[in-house]
């Protein structure tokens, strides 16, 4: 089975920077690095943005909300 859905992010610095993290231990990770980190998703472009409070960041970069797809598949066991 899959499962496809929109859903937004937060990147940085011409999107070579995505924020991630869980339980408010967030921060940007280079998208070459991210691995198995957990990523900071949201429903809308407006969630994303209304939700993101740059006063937590220096002002020396700019923000942008970009849609992404997120892709479920099963994963048959051979036994």
């Amino acid at each position: 089975m899959k499962i496809e859905r929109k859903r937004w992010v937060i990147m940085r610095n011409n999107r070579t920077e995505i924020f991630c993290g869980l339980a408010r231990h967030y921060q940007f990770k280079k998208v070459s690095e991210i691995g198995n980190t957990a990523i900071k998703t949201y429903l809308s472009e407006n969630k994303a943005l209304s939700s993101f409070d740059s006063s937590w960041w220096k002002p020396d970069f700019e923000v942008e909300a970009v849609e992404i797809t997120e892709v479920y598949e099963t994963c048959d066991s051979a036994t």
